[in-house]
């Protein structure tokens, strides 16, 4: 029964996420600058976050944003890089919206605050400056993708809905019962549900002395 009523669930919430509007989340413009001994990047986006991540955080699931940073050179080679992972909830209860990363969050008592920080995000941090030769010419690339089931979170949602106790002898139903859920979750939520390949954005050429201090 308690199977039966996760799967009917998840369903649910699946076909949720599959009927929304299409995510139009991106990248409109990089501005690089230095933090410290940081390059960073600020970042303006739009359609953050959402139709599909806003009905999966309400159904109280955790969405994710990743953002691929690239320092390219100027044969568009990758130099360095970093990947950043916005965490997104809502807590059901206190009606809260939450952004985390690296450690840190951020509460929100209403979506249009949470929509204005996504927005401009400030100081996303890339690589060393140390990393940047002198007189050399660079550019940075972003890629965003969107997740309206995290990837951190996939697992214990699969976990909720199969259980914690794992087949040893009974035989093999529990065993398909527990491949079968696990792959319906990553049709709707991993392969489904993410930006498949993601969006790239490029910033304007710029050497290490043209980056600016960024002091917000």
């Amino acid at each position: 029964m308690r199977r039966t009523t996760a799967v009917l669930m998840l369903c649910w919430l699946a076909a949720g996420v599959a009927l929304a509007e299409d995510d139009s989340a991106r990248v409109t413009s990089i501005t690089p600058a230095r933090v410290g001994d940081l390059v960073v990047a600020r970042l303006r986006t739009e359609g953050l976050p959402g139709e599909k991540l806003l009905q999966s955080m309400r159904s109280g699931l955790v969405s994710s944003v990743d953002l691929d940073l690239a320092l390219l050179d100027d044969r568009q080679k990758v130099v360095d890089g970093n990947r950043v992972s916005l965490q997104l909830g809502f807590d059901l209860w206190e009606e809260i919206f939450s952004v985390r990363s690296d450690g840190t969050e951020r509460s929100f008592h209403s979506l249009d605050d949470m929509q204005d920080y996504l927005a401009e995000l400030w100081a996303v941090p890339v690589i060393p400056v140390n990393r940047l030769a002198p007189e050399a010419r660079y550019r940075l690339r972003i890629m965003l993708q969107v997740h309206p089931v995290a990837p951190a979170e996939q697992d214990r949602v699969e976990d909720v809905i199969v259980g914690d106790q794992r087949p040893r002898r009974e035989g093999l139903d529990q065993q398909e019962a527990s491949v079968s859920l696990g792959r319906l979750i990553r049709f709707f939520y991993k392969g489904g549900g993410s930006s498949p390949g993601g969006q790239e954005t490029y910033s304007s050429w710029f050497t290490r002395k043209e980056l600016h201090d960024e002091t917000h």
